[in-house]
């Protein structure tokens, strides 16, 4: 039965294959990584009823469940979908994206970063499992506190008094790449432009499995922040 299994697929529906054999993680987000106690619940109901009974947090503010059954899958799935809870993803695809909770309750934000992810979103159509070139993150801060590492994200930014900061061309990894700054700092639209103009650019013309840092050393700084900057 492995060898019929489509693994990319999967990814981009957010279940991994295990370290263990017959088994996948599967792994969830919610917009602005906010849980309530319903979806909490619901994970938790799933867990125990498809898996082992328990949940991990993931560094990108994502839930995943180990230890699910390849036969139980499109079953999880149904439950997730009626239940209104998104799968993550995996493979060469854009990532969730990670923000704070800017101004919303934490008394150093700047923006709100909620709202912000929301335009990424809705206005722009760049959401979690995009297809793209290779994986590519992008980190909201509210402050410059950056508790999101926006420097070591494809598209990194925080809030500042005038708008917001913007990093570009970070990645962790084994060979990790600090984002360069933008020295101006950037009304909201702008950014939305900047981030709209930096995927645009990457999905034309990155190689399979090549980061943007790589990407941004191939073809030059210059030239990579003249398509970034376009109509700024």
């Amino acid at each position: 039965m492995t060898e019929n299994i489509d693994y990319d697929n999967l990814k981009k529906r957010g279940f991994l294959k295990q370290k263990q054999e017959g088994f996948f993680i599967l792994r969830v987000r919610m917009r602005h990584g906010v849980y309530n106690a319903t979806d909490l619940n619901k994970l938790a109901e799933i867990s125990n009823k498809y898996a082992k009974g328990f949940l991990h947090a993931t560094t990108r503010q994502g839930l995943e469940i180990p230890f699910v059954k390849f036969e139980d899958i499109e079953k999880l799935e149904k439950e997730l979908k009626d239940a209104g809870i998104e799968a993550g993803t995996s493979g060469p695809r854009l990532r969730t994206t990670t923000c704070c909770p800017g101004n919303n309750w934490c008394k150093s934000g700047l923006v709100n970063t909620f709202s912000f992810y929301d335009r990424i979103e809705n206005e722009l159509g760049i959401k979690c499992a995009m297809d793209l070139p290779h994986k590519f993150k992008i980190a909201i801060s509210g402050c410059p506190n950056i508790c999101t590492r926006a420097q070591n994200s494809e598209i990194g930014l925080h809030g500042a008094v005038g708008g917001y900061v913007v990093y570009l061309g970070g990645c962790g990894g084994r060979t990790p790449y600090q984002g360069f700054k933008l020295e101006k700092v950037l009304t909201e639209d702008e950014a939305l432009s900047i981030i709209k103009n930096v995927v645009a650019f990457y999905k034309q013309n990155a190689k399979p499995r090549q980061r943007l840092a790589l990407l941004i050393e191939d073809t030059g700084k210059d030239v990579f922040l003249k398509a970034a900057m376009r109509g700024i």
